[in-house]
């Protein structure tokens, strides 16, 4: 296959000397095709020779005009400057939104010899309504005016042409200039640069399409010029008849105006003798194109690097050179992905494209230390007064300690050790970053003060450059990324990631620019506006794959292609607003204004027509092509596949027989399971685990809380009581449901326990006093089982006042209703029973075990056996038939309150009619003097009283009998728990998914 620039190279090696050419001059639209143009000219010949200019375009224009371009940068700061001559109350953060914008149109006007007056002036409001005055009515237009928004635009626009002339003075003054001001300064002064003392005796523009203004006018006045009989200027044009003569076809929308000279100044043509070139190659060449469908984005990144791990096996196995190949991605942010999906073995391979540094690890650390720092936390002092006071959220600071980049840290100076030998025990070294994360979680550290931070971090070097506060000055921040290079550099040497060193030198010199600016414009720069351009500078600064041209994989961005062939191809991402990007465009200037005959700059209809020829052109030599988009998708919001692979399609697959296309979709291979064979899910029990089970129940035992877990769900119990997975902390900014039950429990803990430690006799005045001082309870206890939380603002406010209402409501109703005076026995009282069951023959012991909200006696010889539920409960819960009792007391998942109060009340009875008794606070307490209770108190039930649990086993039972009954159903339960017949298995009820810990553990 002979490539566009190769054939191009021949043309000019033929026409010229090997002496004559150094003395020309070739300009091609990319520095990429600059570079395989040399190569392919140096193929031309079997003797060295001295090389022509090669150039491209931007080096061209400033190389002719000796012009200096200016930094982005530093231009926006010197528009920055222009502004506030015009209107000092300017503020910066707002002029960042729009000055990229507003750079862009300038460039653009000067590229395309737009009048800037002109077209400014015909932006004003007085010209738009003038405009618009014969669709808007009197009051519509009134109302226009009128609008803030709209003032603040036009205001803009009024200014403007004063803003674009003083820009340009200040540049000049300065020597700089940016790139669009270069372009018209050489089209407005072409003789002075070119003609009357010519660096070259001849020019060659090859491979070219859409010229602006300014180029065409450069081409156009070098091409009318001659040097005796040979022309100052050639043109070379890659072409294809599909597109050239197909007047429907956006492809070809400039090169048929630059061939026939329609619309063009004089009608003349943009070339002189002939046409060079045009081909038949879409039309005749034969090609296979496959089209793929994928589900989402990343899986193109995968088709991509097998496709071509294929392609390379085909190769070797017909023992033939590597095909040249490129990956050309219509979304850039795919060049990662694709990079990991190619196999370990593939290195000859060249990236064109630049890897951005804004999307780096390394720019989420240094946003999250931007985050850490602007949180400034408000407190109310003694008078009522906001104190501001500035701490780190504990979000940004376990976002940074579990970075990437700090985990590096954390590696290489605190390993994993293994444990010492005997004879040689070292002192363990603590990990400061594992430390500080435990006590965030572990004490509820929502804000955490740079002291905090740095006292956790025990001396270690990297808490004392992060934790510090910046105090609002760049110049701090500054220092700090400094130091924090210094020390992630280390890292990095020693583990010698190239990309990742990449990162932080690009960084450090980005920094360095920074600093440069700090001191050029003093303390005018606030840490927003220091933010705001580092940012800036982070976007621009991409990190650059060098490696040789001629390797045979190219990864490369479509309009990197410009110019360059390859036989096979894989283009990625070739959707509908993306291959072509569709109506979005970057630009201040309205679509009436850009289309306007009298500026004619460039639409969104522009650059699909763009588009559409690097897609084509890039087409027309490949013989494989595989083309990658997304499926649509609700859940990815990709968009339909693009109007290219629809022109493929529907119209020149018809046109050229040769050419082969297939299409297939892709997807994940996903097998949907049954329901059954979802809650088949199971862990078989070994004899391992039984023999855990057994020691289980016999030294923690059996709690209500336990039962009813297996009852509900044995894989939940599975993963709690067998494997030890214990529920995942975190720290909590606002009060959770689990933590406002612990808080009102705690409350009444509190209030009882002041009871017992007083002998436990409550009579009605003294309930009296805790009702009046409900409040200091009740702060005491959030503090308790909240430490970190504010009770004073926002949700937790709400949900405290929503506590002592239920908490107050329930005091009154004791106030009311208790038959005082009640002598309370214990709070918070944990029994254990220790027993033994027959289970298969088999004596198994084990104890039932619980902790108990509170156990009291009224009437002296009522003991009631309490349990505090802040939801809601129904007596209808708590009672069960006799009949049902073998079928749902263990087996039916909603008698859990039951099934704790009955153990609960089986507990207390056990322990009375033993031997030893049972002895509460000196207290012993004997069985039949007292009759036992349990019920539940439920806060959103309070006017119901204590809900009495109801089972019986049998009518006119024993005390004796209940016991006999309730050890043959603990029993049943023991014999279901350790049947190794019976496998740990999923819930069929997914309510009881809602809420669960191991939900995702578990697959659900």
């Amino acid at each position: 296959m002979e490539t566009f620039l190769e054939k191009a190279a021949e043309h000019i090696f033929r026409k010229h000397t090997t002496q004559q050419l150094s003395g020309i001059c070739i300009v091609i639209p990319s520095r990429r095709g600059v570079l395989y143009f040399k190569q392919a000219l140096a193929n031309q010949a079997n003797a060295p020779f001295l090389a022509p200019d090669v150039l491209a375009i931007d080096d061209f224009v400033m190389f002719t005009t000796g012009l200096k371009q200016i930094d982005p940068v530093s231009l926006l700061f010197e528009l920055y400057d222009v502004f506030k001559e015009i209107d000092p109350q300017v503020v910066f953060e707002r002029f960042m939104t729009w000055a990229p914008t507003l750079l862009n149109d300038f460039d653009k006007i000067d590229q395309y010899l737009v009048d800037p007056k002109k077209l400014f002036g015909f932006m004003t409001e007085a010209k738009a309504l003038e405009r618009w005055k014969m669709q808007l009515g009197e009051s519509q237009r009134d109302k226009l005016k009128s609008t803030d928004r709209t003032d603040k635009y036009f205001k803009l626009f009024e200014n403007i042409y004063e803003v674009y002339q003083k820009l340009q003075i200040r540049l000049r003054e300065k020597g700089l200039v940016y790139r669009g001001m270069a372009y018209r300064e050489l089209a407005e002064h072409i003789p002075a640069y070119m003609l009357d003392n010519p660096l070259h005796k001849k020019y060659y523009f090859v491979g070219f399409n859409a010229l602006s203004n300014a180029e065409e006018k450069i081409i156009r006045t070098l091409l009318k010029r001659k040097d005796g009989d040979d022309f100052f200027a050639e043109t070379l044009w890659d072409s294809d008849t599909y597109y050239l003569l197909n007047k429907d076809q956006k492809a070809g929308n400039w090169l048929r105006s630059y061939k026939s000279g329609d619309g063009l100044p004089d009608n003349l043509p943009l070339f002189n003798n002939e046409w060079n070139w045009s081909e038949d190659a879409l039309l005749k060449g034969h090609k296979n194109i496959q089209i793929i469908g994928v589900a989402n984005a990343s899986m193109q990144a995968k088709i991509a690097g097998e496709l071509y791990t294929q392609w390379s096996q085909k190769d070797k196995t017909a023992h033939q050179k590597p095909t040249p190949t490129a990956i050309v991605l219509g979304d850039e942010n795919l060049l990662v992905p694709v990079m990991n999906s190619l196999g370990s073995d593939i290195t000859n391979l060249n990236i064109t494209m630049g890897l951005s540094l804004k999307s780096s690890m390394l720019f989420t650390l240094i946003d999250a230390m931007f985050e850490m720092q602007r949180n400034l936390v408000e407190f109310k002092n003694a008078e009522g007064e906001a104190i501001r006071i500035p701490k780190f959220s504990y979000r940004q600071v376990v976002r940074v300690l579990n970075h990437p980049f700090i985990r590096r840290y954390e590696t290489l100076n605190y390993p994993e050790q293994a444990p010492p030998q005997e004879q040689d025990i070292t002192e363990e070294v603590i990990n400061p970053i594992r430390q500080t994360l435990r006590e965030i979680t572990s004490l509820n550290k929502v804000f955490l003060s740079s002291k905090e931070l740095l006292e956790m971090g025990k001396g270690d070097k990297l808490f004392n450059i992060i934790f510090r506060y910046w105090n609002q000055k760049p110049k701090e921040a500054v220092k700090q990324f400094y130091e924090l290079i210094d020390v992630l550099r280390e890292v990095y040497r020693e583990r010698q990631d190239a990309v990742e060193t990449e990162y932080l030198y690009q960084f450090y010199l980005i920094l360095q620019r920074m600093e440069m600016i700090l001191a050029e414009r003093g303390d005018s720069v606030t840490i927003k506006s220091f933010k705001t351009f580092l940012f800036e500078l982070i976007k621009q600064t991409k990190i650059p794959f060098e490696s040789e041209t001629d390797q045979t994989l190219q990864i490369m961005g479509m309009l990197e292609t410009r110019t360059l062939d390859f036989e096979r191809l894989i283009i990625l991402s070739v959707n509908e607003g993306i291959l072509p990007q569709g109506k979005r465009q970057n630009t201040l200037i309205p679509y009436e204004a850009l289309s306007d005959p009298q500026f004619n700059l460039p639409t969104h209809n522009h650059a699909d027509a763009v588009m559409a020829y690097h897609f084509f052109r890039l087409l027309q030599r490949a013989k494989e092509v595989v083309l990658v988009h997304v499926l649509p998708s609700d859940t990815y919001g990709a968009g339909e596949k693009s109007r290219f692979i629809l022109q493929l399609e529907h119209e020149l697959k018809h046109l050229n027989k040769n050419l082969t296309i297939t299409e297939n979709n892709i997807q994940f291979e996903v097998n949907i399971p049954t329901e059954q064979q979802e809650t088949g899910l199971s862990i078989t029990k070994t004899d391992d685990i039984v023999t855990l089970l057994q020691n289980d129940i016999a030294e923690r035992g059996i709690y209500p809380s336990h039962l009813n877990q297996y009852i509900d769900c044995s894989m939940k119990y599975y993963f709690n009581r067998v494997a030890g997975i214990a529920q995942e902390e975190e720290v909590a900014e606002k009060l959770a449901s689990d933590s406002f039950g612990n808080w009102i429990h705690k409350t009444l803990e509190n209030i009882d326990k002041e009871f017992t430690e007083k002998g436990g006799i409550i009579q009605k005045q003294e309930m009296e006093r805790v009702y009046q001082n409900l409040n200091s309870y009740l702060k005491t206890a959030f503090e308790q089982t909240n430490p970190g939380l504010r009770m004073t603002e926002g949700m937790n406010y709400i949900l405290y006042q929503v506590g002592e209402t239920i908490v107050r409501k329930f005091l009154k109703f004791q106030l009311e209703n208790e038959p005082y005076p009640v002598e309370l026995l214990d709070a918070e009282k944990t029994l254990k029973v220790a027993l033994s069951v027959e289970v298969e023959g088999k004596a198994i012991p084990l104890k039932i075990a619980g902790r108990i909200d509170r156990i009291d006696r009224i009437h002296g010889k009522t003991i009631r056996v309490i349990d505090y539920k802040t939801g809601m409960v129904k007596a209808e819960e708590l009672t069960i038939k006799s009949e049902d009792l073998d079928e749902k007391l263990l087996l039916d998942s909603k008698n859990g309150k039951l099934r704790q109060l009955w153990l609960y009340k089986y507990m207390v009875l056990k322990r009375m009619l033993s031997e030893r008794g049972l002895t509460i606070r000196g207290k012993k307490l004997l069985p039949h003097d007292n009759k036992v209770v349990s019920g539940i108190y439920s806060f959103r039930n309070v006017e119901e009283g204590l809900l009495e649990q109801d089972l019986h086993f049998a009518e006119d039972e024993s005390l004796e009998q209940f016991l006999v009954a309730s050890e043959h159903q603990i029993a049943r339960f023991v014999k279901m728990l350790l049947d190794p017949n019976q496998p740990f298995v999923r819930t069929e009820d997914r309510e009881i998914c809602k809420l669960c810990d191991f939900v995702r553990i578990c697959g659900r």
